[in-house]
């Protein structure tokens, strides 16, 4: 699990010093790559879709949400 996490880490390094240079330079397929990547972090995504596809959103709606926090809360004034 170690390695994964170094393996991942230099990846990530890898990537954003890789960008940072993107930006940093004034090369012409540089604005093209920079200005997709800022619409990638920028997006807002949501990620209903794939609980609705898994099922799990489905089984949250089921909840019963206030009769679970009345079980967990002391009895004030009661």
């Amino acid at each position: 699990m170690a390695r994964r996490f170094a393996r991942n880490s230099i990846l990530a390094i890898g990537v954003f010093l890789i960008m940072a240079f993107l930006v940093y330079t004034n090369l012409d397929f540089a604005e093209p790559v920079t200005e997709y990547v800022q619409f990638i972090v920028s997006t807002d995504l949501s990620i209903k879709p794939v609980l609705e596809r898994v099922g799990l959103l489905q089984k949250l709606a089921n909840w019963d949400l206030g009769a679970l926090r009345e079980s967990w809360s002391p009895n004030l004034g009661r």
